[in-house]
């Protein structure tokens, strides 16, 4: 059962919700005006959920090794073929291109 708290709660009692998310690794649902507002989870808690996300990706991409090194070898073949054909540009050139989109 999913445990939820006002957000006063938040501010007032800080440490005993950090403690609940540390001791359970589950999340708590903080309430505004009694509508849903935020979810908290420890680090630990969201680090986890993080990693099981991304390797659920990797292996819905690549079921097997075999097909991850397929991909690996045509990425290859093709950057080598684009340098052959020259279709590739300075570093510095690319670096400065996307230092300026960061900053837009």
């Amino acid at each position: 059962m999913p445990l939820i708290r006002p957000c006063a709660d938040l501010r007032n009692n800080y440490n005993e919700i950090s403690s609940i998310c540390h001791a359970t690794n589950k999340p708590v649902y903080i309430t505004k005006n009694g509508y849903s507002d935020l979810v908290i989870l420890s680090n630990e808690a969201y680090e986890q959920l993080i990693e099981e996300k991304i390797n659920k990706d990797f292996e819905k991409k690549y079921p097997d090794f075999e097909a991850f090194k397929k991909d690996v070898y045509e990425k290859i073949e093709k950057g080598l073929n684009d340098i052959k054909q020259g279709n590739y540009r300075p570093i510095d050139e690319f670096c400065q291109e996307m230092e300026a989109k960061i900053n837009e």
